[in-house]
């Protein structure tokens, strides 16, 4: 089992808007989990479980704002993902588009 992380600071200035954009992608995609730093209010991560290596070498241009439009994701878990504006987080996130950090993660066997 894989999952992908991602991790960013929201700017408080921008909570507001940030919680009613990341509403609509958790209604898009059920199968992001999403995490909130108890320590450091506004650190997010979200959990994408079940991505194999190759979904999370295309997903993170998209989030990187280098997609690729020949790159077909083409699997049900991405469906609605190729759907959301991403782009939309950039100016939200402290340090802007470079500071958002994506890992991916297989279990240990």
């Amino acid at each position: 089992m894989s999952k992908v992380f991602v991790e960013y600071q929201i700017l408080p200035q921008h909570r507001s808007v940030y919680s009613q954009w990341i509403q609509i992608v958790r209604d898009k995609c059920p199968e992001l989990e999403l995490l909130e730093g108890v320590d450091q209010p506004g650190l997010f991560i979200e959990v994408w479980s079940g991505w194999t290596r190759e979904t999370y070498l295309q997903m993170k241009p998209m989030r990187r704002n280098n997609p690729n439009p020949s790159t077909d994701m083409g699997k049900v878990e991405t469906a609605q993902y190729r759907t959301i504006e991403w782009h939309c987080l950039d100016p939200w996130v402290q340090g802007g588009v470079s500071k958002i950090n994506i890992w991916h993660f297989e279990k240990v066997r």
